[in-house]
Protein backbone atom coordinates (compact mmCIF):
# COMPACT_ATOMS: atom_id res chain seq x y z
CA UNK A 1 0.00 0.00 0.00
CA UNK A 2 1.26 3.64 -0.71
CA UNK A 3 0.69 6.20 1.48
CA UNK A 4 0.33 8.99 -1.37
CA UNK A 5 -2.65 10.93 -1.64
CA UNK A 6 -4.76 11.75 -4.29
CA UNK A 7 -2.49 15.11 -5.25
CA UNK A 8 0.88 12.49 -5.32
CA UNK A 9 1.81 13.86 -1.74
CA UNK A 10 2.54 11.37 0.95
CA UNK A 11 0.37 12.10 4.09
CA UNK A 12 2.49 13.18 6.33
CA UNK A 13 2.79 10.26 9.83
CA UNK A 14 4.09 11.05 13.01
CA UNK A 15 4.02 8.28 15.62
CA UNK A 16 4.61 9.88 19.07
CA UNK A 17 7.31 7.71 20.86
CA UNK A 18 6.64 9.23 24.49
CA UNK A 19 7.49 7.61 27.34
CA UNK A 20 3.18 6.36 27.62
CA UNK A 21 2.71 5.63 23.94
CA UNK A 22 6.07 3.66 23.66
CA UNK A 23 4.86 1.28 26.74
CA UNK A 24 1.40 0.93 24.72
CA UNK A 25 3.18 0.18 21.69
CA UNK A 26 4.00 2.95 19.53
CA UNK A 27 7.05 1.83 18.73
CA UNK A 28 6.05 -1.54 17.02
CA UNK A 29 3.37 0.58 15.43
CA UNK A 30 5.99 2.60 13.72
CA UNK A 31 7.35 -0.69 12.29
CA UNK A 32 4.13 -1.98 11.49
CA UNK A 33 3.42 1.18 9.07
CA UNK A 34 6.70 0.89 8.06
CA UNK A 35 6.48 -2.94 6.51
CA UNK A 36 3.44 -1.76 5.14
CA UNK A 37 5.29 1.22 2.98
CA UNK A 38 3.85 3.79 5.11
CA UNK A 39 6.68 6.50 5.78
CA UNK A 40 6.36 8.07 9.24
CA UNK A 41 8.41 9.35 11.86
CA UNK A 42 8.75 9.57 15.49
CA UNK A 43 7.19 12.86 17.33
CA UNK A 44 7.53 14.30 20.60
CA UNK A 45 4.47 13.73 23.84
CA UNK A 46 1.79 15.59 22.81
CA UNK A 47 0.12 15.17 26.33
CA UNK A 48 -2.79 12.54 25.25
CA UNK A 49 -0.93 10.18 27.10
CA UNK A 50 -4.27 8.35 28.93
CA UNK A 51 -5.29 8.09 25.17
CA UNK A 52 -2.05 6.46 23.78
CA UNK A 53 -0.58 5.44 21.51
CA UNK A 54 -0.97 8.74 19.57
CA UNK A 55 -0.67 8.99 15.90
CA UNK A 56 -1.04 12.15 13.62
CA UNK A 57 -1.81 11.74 10.07
CA UNK A 58 -1.20 15.46 8.31
CA UNK A 59 -1.54 17.18 11.96
CA UNK A 60 -5.17 15.25 12.28
CA UNK A 61 -5.22 12.83 15.85
CA UNK A 62 -5.79 8.84 16.16
CA UNK A 63 -6.17 8.15 19.63
CA UNK A 64 -5.61 4.55 21.15
CA UNK A 65 -4.51 4.08 17.58
CA UNK A 66 -3.86 0.99 15.13
CA UNK A 67 -2.46 -0.12 12.33
CA UNK A 68 -5.78 -0.54 10.76
CA UNK A 69 -6.89 3.04 12.17
CA UNK A 70 -4.32 4.77 10.49
CA UNK A 71 -4.22 3.19 6.77
CA UNK A 72 -8.07 4.10 7.32
CA UNK A 73 -7.10 7.93 7.93
CA UNK A 74 -4.84 7.78 5.12
CA UNK A 75 -7.23 6.64 2.50
CA UNK A 76 -9.71 8.56 3.67
CA UNK A 77 -6.86 11.98 3.18
CA UNK A 78 -7.01 10.34 -0.43
CA UNK A 79 -10.61 10.36 -1.13
CA UNK A 80 -11.10 14.45 0.50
Amino acid sequence: MSNESASGEAPAVEVCHGPQCSDRGSRELSKELQALNIDCFAGDCRSQCPNAPLVLVDNKMIVNATTQMVQDRINSTRNT
